[in-house]
């Protein structure tokens, strides 16, 4: 699986509005509408938060990861969220987050999210990528970007 099947520009959003955990997750939800991915996020909302209080949605470096199951969605889908100032999200490093991936699975696939964190991870542990996706100016460039990288590692892969 490559992370451009799942992320393009309309799935990516550059720069966050929000300011707070709980507005990310309204901000990257009302995404997911706007996508018509989903129909309404209350109940989904609620589902996230709660499992935020069981498991801190932060990772540590700067990045952020949300993830539940939904019955309106056949296929694993993502939204990411960029914040240039950084959002607190209690991260056990002390850092803000500027990276919020929000994964939504099928209840088919209840752990499809893994795969797409362990891609992701591979992508911001390049510190000049992580670099380059702040200070772009839109999200057809983190788009490029993602695929960029993709195309390097299918290069190394073949040495």
């Amino acid at each position: 699986m490559k992370l451009s099947e799942k992320l393009d520009a309309s799935t990516i959003l550059y720069p966050l509005q929000s300011n707070s955990k709980e507005q990310v997750l309204h901000e990257l939800l009302d995404h997911f509408i706007n996508l018509k991915y989903l129909t309404s996020c209350d109940k989904l909302f609620k589902y996230l938060k709660d499992d935020d209080q069981v498991f801190n949605s932060a990772s540590g470096r700067g990045i952020a990861y949300h993830y539940h199951t939904s019955i309106e969605v056949s296929d694993t889908t993502l939204v990411l969220g960029i914040s240039e100032g950084g959002i607190d999200y209690s991260a056990p490093d002390g850092l803000l987050c500027h990276f919020i991936l929000l994964i939504l699975e099928p209840i088919n696939k209840p752990n499809s999210h893994r795969v797409i964190i362990n891609i992701f991870q591979d992508l911001i542990k390049n510190s000049n990528i992580k670099s380059k996706i702040l200070e772009v100016n839109s999200p057809q460039e983190i788009e490029e970007i993602i695929q960029t990288w993709e195309m390097s590692n299918e290069e190394d892969d073949l040495i």
